[in-house]
């Protein structure tokens, strides 16, 4: 059967623009109803970016359009010349990668497609849409997994310890890399190695000892290539990833690791609007990490309960998960942490705090914890001062405080040139819509004329 790949008219962009602005809706709202990022929408109205027929049919509903955004996406042969042929609406099948398979040698071969998927048809996956509920299934089978598989290969090349080490090292490298310089800076290196050296690795001879401490290692770069893909903005690919991702971690019998997975399923969720889908995943990271015995890994579950309680307006539950998320933290003994979780700390939960209270409208509570946030290493962590001082501003623009929003606006708009981020550019695209109405000020022009050549490329 031929591969078919998606064609996009170039009146796409202009047409959904026209048929928001119709309706009334923002970007932001717009985005929550279709669970996605105004950021993804602004690249489609401005034609950056390309929509599967999935995502036109969600867009026509969400605005009323009969039908008009999916009759400007196609779907072509890519081995063919043939014109483009219209696809019916349910006919575009989701790429692989969201299954969590029966058992290690399967899981080896679902992510395997996947590395080589996103390698070789780039385009159809980039396309995938996400789905917070498509998480569930997969966390619902890491809870009641027994974890007790010892995984032994018999391909023809010996892996041992010095293999599983070089994985650790180059993935510690990419994820200093990543929090430096973004995700759009390293993703494709990343798929690179899992497509080439890794997958060879998978396949190799090894005992059960061994098994398990590599698919621990290949848990841990898998993820980060769907943190990659996340701040990339692919978050069906990235939702694949972690799915991936957990299944490795399962075949390690990797109880810490997987609770690590499931919290940055929740983190997804929640940046996605999908409120529901973001507590259920926070619980399930906690109950993980209770299991595993890492309190940084419940403090850290917790704060994202908060957040997905947040994303739904429940301020009473925020609030009770926020607290719980102090009180583990504040008792943790942090000694004896997975070197992954070192990003966990006062600055990042500060941060998390803030986040939840802009979500909840309070940014008056937000200022204090954003600016407590900014106490942190912001040489190592580059792209995690630039979310704080966009989180900083925004609370001040809740406050009224406009002035100050947009000073402190330019800085994060200083902090984004160096990113590959597009989680950087939703925040600023956040605060420019916030800061619009007040565009007669000094203060505010001017970070309108900084942010606009940072908003084009970031």
């Amino acid at each position: 059967m031929p591969r078919r790949t998606v064609v996009v008219d170039q009146g796409f962009g202009r047409r959904l623009k026209e048929l928001r602005e119709q309706s009334g809706m923002s970007l932001r709202r717009l985005g929550q109803k279709i669970h996605c990022s105004h950021g993804y929408l602004w690249d489609l109205e401005s034609g950056t970016k390309r929509p599967s027929v999935s995502v036109a049919a969600l867009l026509d509903a969400a605005l009323g359009a009969g039908g008009q955004l999916s009759a400007l996406v196609y779907a072509v042969s890519a081995d063919s010349q043939e014109r483009p042929v219209r696809v019916e609406r349910g006919a575009h099948a989701a790429p692989a990668g969201l299954e969590f398979a029966p058992d290690w040698r399967h899981g080896i071969d679902v992510a395997a497609e996947l590395w080589r998927g996103d390698m070789q048809r780039r385009d159809v996956l980039r396309t995938a849409g996400f789905s917070a509920a498509a998480f569930l299934p997969p966390a619902m089978r890491w809870l009641i997994s027994p974890l007790d598989e010892r995984p032994a290969g018999h391909g023809e090349k010996l892996i041992g310890s010095p293999d599983v080490e070089t994985v650790r090292r180059i993935t510690a490298t990419y994820r200093t890399l990543d929090n430096q310089f973004g995700g759009g800076h390293i993703r494709e290196s990343v798929v690179r190695f899992l497509h080439g050296d890794v997958a060879e690795l998978a396949r190799g001879r090894f005992d059960p000892v061994t098994g398990r401490a590599l698919f621990s290692a290949v848990a841990e770069a898998t993820q980060l290539a769907a943190w990659a893909s996340y701040d990339s903005g692919l978050h069906g690919l990235a939702q694949r990833y972690m799915v991936q991702a957990l299944r490795f971690a399962a075949s390690a019998g990797d109880r810490a690791l997987g609770a690590e997975i499931l919290a940055a399923m929740s983190h997804q969720a929640a940046y996605m609007r999908a409120s529901g889908e973001a507590v259920d995943l926070a619980r399930a990271a906690g109950r993980a990490a209770t299991e595993a015995g890492v309190a940084a890994i419940q403090a850290e579950a917790a704060v994202l309960e908060a957040q997905g309680h947040a994303a739904g307006a429940d301020e009473a539950a925020c609030a009770s998960a926020l607290d719980r998320a102090e009180r583990i933290f504040d008792t943790a003994d942090r000694a004896s942490d997975p070197q992954w979780i070192g990003y966990f700390d006062e600055a990042y939960l500060a941060a998390k705090f803030g986040h939840c209270f802009t979500a909840l409208g309070r940014g008056d509570v937000a200022q204090r914890f954003a600016k407590r946030s900014l106490d942190m290493d912001g040489r190592q962590y580059a792209r995690g001062r630039q979310f704080n001082l966009a989180l900083l501003a925004v609370a001040h623009a809740q406050t009224g405080d406009v002035e100050e929003a947009a000073h402190v606006g330019t800085q994060a708009v200083e902090a984004a040139e160096g990113l590959d981020s597009s989680r950087a550019r939703d925040y600023l695209i956040d605060l420019a819509s916030r800061l619009g109405k007040h565009a007669g000020l000094p203060a505010v022009r001017d970070f309108a004329e900084r942010a606009r050549p940072v908003l084009r490329t970031v």
